[in-house]
């Protein structure tokens, strides 16, 4: 069915829902998909960032699909036991969707993984959970409490310092007269200070995200994916250095200066990056594609 869906073939959509209605585990489906539909809603209403909303999408739907994908190899033998952890564990994830006014409390961000474990357990017990381990991955980096995260690389790697650094010589290198002061970048234009929200880690963190999923569903070699990883950093911070440049130029103009710092205009910076990123895995694997096509 899934394959039919994908070609953009619906003539046997009814019947195969008909058939698949009868099995359990479509309605282990519907509930996995309810209890995402319910995340992604706090999601969206509560969250403060665009791109964590999308990859939030785009995490779930990438999961389902994997999942999905996989059904034919799934093994479906559970136990009492793993049925009982797995309804604990989606009363609680119901509970506190419930109760939740924050999504970056640390008990709510793990209301993804408990969900996928939960629905995991119902339907295929305890040693069926490795069948579930790439949608089980994928729904634990959405668990991951970033601000603490963050706090922890930037305490060994001062991430904003060298963001101001490189900004700092593109501008330079560009014509400008800048000097740097620490996390601060001074200019004709006016002074930028590289806080922690601009230091790159958020984007840098969303492309690895992103790189995981893509790693995920295309066959890729080990070396391949060393190397989407390791670009993926160096994309992130390269953009995002530049954006912090870009808002060095135009710090004395109020409008333009929010409009690409908090506005739609950093948006766009996302997706330079998002499209270069792709762009480069795509690339990396055209010869894997066309290989495993002859296959």
């Amino acid at each position: 069915m899934l394959n039919d869906i994908l070609r953009g073939d619906f003539t046997h959509l009814s019947g195969d829902l008909k058939r698949a209605s009868g099995k359990l585990d479509f309605w282990l489906l519907a509930l996995w998909v309810s209890l995402i539909s319910i995340n992604l809603a706090l999601v969206a209403r509560l969250a403060d960032s665009v791109d964590e909303t999308a990859v939030q999408i785009l995490t779930w739907a990438v999961a389902v699909l994997l999942v999905v994908r996989d059904r034919p190899k799934l093994k479906f033998e559970t136990s009492p036991s793993a049925i009982a952890v797995g309804v604990l564990l989606i009363l609680w994830v119901m509970t506190k969707s419930l109760l939740t006014r924050r999504i970056y409390d640390v008990l709510f961000i793990l209301t993804p993984i408990m969900a996928t474990v939960g629905v995991a357990l119902i339907a295929s017990g305890w040693r069926g959970l490795r069948q579930y381990w790439q949608a089980i991955l994928l729904a634990a980096t959405l668990g991951v409490p970033t601000h603490f995260f963050f706090s922890a690389i930037e305490a060994v790697i001062p991430v904003n310092v060298l963001t101001a650094q490189f900004a700092n010589s593109a501008l330079w290198y560009g014509g400008v007269k800048v000097a740097q002061e620490g996390i601060t970048i001074v200019s004709q234009y006016g002074a930028v200070e590289v806080a922690r929200g601009c230091a790159g880690l958020p984007p840098i963190f969303m492309l690895a995200r992103i790189t995981l999923m893509f790693v995920l569903v295309f066959p890729v070699t080990v070396a391949q994916m060393w190397i989407m990883f390791s670009s993926a950093v160096m994309i992130a911070f390269v953009v995002n250095s530049l954006r912090v440049a870009l808002l060095v130029i135009i710090s004395s103009q109020d409008a333009l200066f929010k409009y690409w710092h908090s506005g739609d205009g950093s948006q766009i910076f996302s997706v330079i990056a998002v499209s270069l990123l792709l762009a480069l895995c795509n690339w990396l694997t055209k010869d894997n594609d066309e290989e495993y096509e002859e296959i």
